[in-house]
């Protein structure tokens, strides 16, 4: 008997989730009803009929307001305050990089380099064919606020950074060329994540990361002291160059895969478990040891392998100075390269952005919504009362 009920209620499910077309539909649309309301409540300092001493205004009514999703057009009623103050970020943050992805590939449709496919996507995103002066109305709307954005003043110190690049496909009068999106996020004194920078670059070059420092620098960036990045010598020189005293820490996970491009795949298997127990370490000097012990076994048989890790290695344990709970997130890139994930996992359905600013805006949008959920969200390091000093005991050298 239980069993045929169990049936029963599948097969209710399936018709359900298969055959009611409204079905995820529906269900978006109470969701953001739900977050619309809360933050409603939340603006007056009461939920409907509370009565409360901190309460800040009372209830006026709603008005209805629509919104463009991947499921279809959803209708939410939004909340009135009498003083008419209330304003809901809801649709500013939720369309922010929805406007950007539609944007990009309507670019590709307008400029003759999409296919059938991507114009299908931009109608079914959109709901119309969008012409080319709406779609400069929407580009223009978008770039005020993400140049308002990336020009923004840093007003707080960072004492860690962390810097990366990938690289994007981008039309140019010269071709399709591969070029940089190089970013840096900071970690500043109250332990909260920020994308402080991004921007395009011919390639990671000296001049391009010290043009990106530059700016940082003019913005108010201060209170460097330790940075994290890959061995790309451009971006080691351009780190030289303008955070003298600060301490590079060389990323420990792309250090192990420059090892392993030296070494064929039997003998892989054979040493990276060494070297990857070399990056557990608690300590400096357990590091070494253990380093050495690669080293003895790696001599005869790989000797020129050897002595690139002798010589190279011990970048990779600038880490070891910082407070023993910042080791893990600081030992590598590995935080901003999962963010590199996601954009990259946006920019594979646009595959060549028409142009620049089209690349500029998708990507660029993407990270002022994460900056702004790490600023607003949990402390990702636990910092000292004073960063002033916190490493002193650096070798004061990159």
């Amino acid at each position: 008997m239980t069993q045929k009920k169990d049936n029963s209620l599948v097969k209710e499910f399936q018709k359900v989730l298969l055959d009611d077309k409204n079905f995820l539909k529906d269900l978006m649309a109470q969701s953001l009803q739900s977050i619309l309301q809360d933050e409603f409540n939340r603006f007056i300092k009461a939920g409907p009929y509370e009565r409360n001493e901190d309460r800040q205004s009372y209830r006026n009514g709603t008005y209805t307001r629509s919104i463009k999703t991947r499921v279809g057009r959803i209708e939410l009623e939004v909340c009135r305050d009498r003083d008419g103050l209330f304003q809901t970020e809801l649709f500013r943050r939720y369309q922010r990089s929805e406007q950007a992805l539609v944007l990009s590939m309507t670019e590709m449709y307008l400029n003759g380099v999409s296919t059938r496919k991507v114009s299908n996507i931009v109608e079914e995103l959109c709901g119309h064919s969008l012409s080319r002066s709406h779609v400069s109305t929407l580009a223009a709307e978008l770039d005020k606020k993400l140049t308002v954005w990336r020009k923004r003043k840093l007003n707080k110190e960072y004492p860690y950074l962390v810097v990366d690049a990938r690289y994007e496909r981008i039309r140019t009068k010269e071709g399709v060329l591969s070029k940089a999106v190089m970013i840096v996020i900071g970690i500043s004194g109250s332990g909260h994540r920020e994308i402080l920078s991004i921007d395009i670059g011919d390639s990671e070059n000296e001049t391009d990361w010290g043009h990106i420092f530059k700016t940082l620098k003019d913005r108010g960036l201060t209170g460097v002291q330790y940075v994290v990045s890959d061995d790309h010598k451009g971006l080691v020189k351009a780190l030289q160059r303008n955070f003298q005293g600060s301490v590079w820490q060389r990323c420990q996970v792309h250090f192990i895969r420059n090892f392993m491009a030296k070494l064929s795949r039997r003998k892989s298997k054979l040493y990276i478990p060494l070297m990857k127990d070399i990056f557990t370490a608690t300590s400096r000097e357990d590091a070494i040891i253990r380093k050495n012990k690669l080293l003895d076994q790696l001599e005869e048989e790989k000797p020129e392998v050897a002595r690139w890790i002798d010589e190279e290695i011990e970048s990779c344990f600038s880490v070891y100075n910082l407070p023993p709970s910042h080791h893990r997130r600081m030992r590598s890139t590995n935080m901003i390269e999962r963010h590199n994930q996601e954009l990259k996992r946006r920019s594979n359905v646009i595959r060549i952005f028409p142009n620049e600013a089209s690349c500029i805006r998708l990507l660029g949008t993407l990270c002022m919504e994460q900056s702004e959920a790490w600023e607003a969200g949990r402390i990702y390091l636990t910092m000292p009362a004073t960063t002033e000093c916190m490493i002193s005991k650096f070798a004061k050298a990159v």
